[in-house]
């Protein structure tokens, strides 16, 4: 190792703190890559995101009617992931379908701090209904009792 100190380095460290006070990282942006960094645990599958109405664009979206209704499809690789999203007084109701449905599932809303914010179970064609109290950054955890079949977990979605 030499004994020399990189001669960039205190350029690097001012240039650094120049930034970061003219244009510092957002907060919301550090933690959303926190949470891209820990999306997900080893013992549960990714549920990755095919499709949400709420990134359509304008002209697409004024050919529906759902009434401000959010509409998203989530796929692993043996299950579909139907919901859509209301707002509903200061909260927001989930209705939502699991496809093909499985014997049984727990269907779990949990909020960014790890905290399960609501929890259902599905019924025999799949569907549940969960209502939340907020909204806030969010992904669905479906459990289900095959033991066969891992713990699924939806990418992180802003109600």
């Amino acid at each position: 190792m030499s004994d020399n100190p990189d001669p960039d380095a205190e350029l690097l460290a001012e240039l650094r703190a120049l930034i970061d006070r003219v244009d510092p990282v957002p907060p919301e942006v550090t933690e959303f890559a926190q949470a891209a960094l820990g999306w997900r645990r080893l013992d549960a599958d990714l549920a990755e995101l095919l499709a949400d109405s709420a990134l359509e664009t304008e002209a697409t979206a004024l050919t529906r009617s759902e009434g401000g209704a959010r509409w998203l499809t989530f796929r692993a690789a043996d299950l579909a992931i139907d919901v859509e999203a209301q707002a509903e007084g200061d909260g927001f109701v989930l209705l939502g379908q699991l496809a093909p449905p499985p014997a049984t599932a727990t269907v779990e809303v949990q909020g960014s701090d790890g905290a399960i914010l609501a929890s259902a179970e599905a019924d025999s064609l799949g569907r549940f209904r969960l209502a939340l109290d907020g909204g806030g950054r969010v992904r669905l955890r479906i459990l289900r009792t095959d033991p066969e079949a891992a713990a699924l977990e939806t990418s992180w979605l802003t109600l």
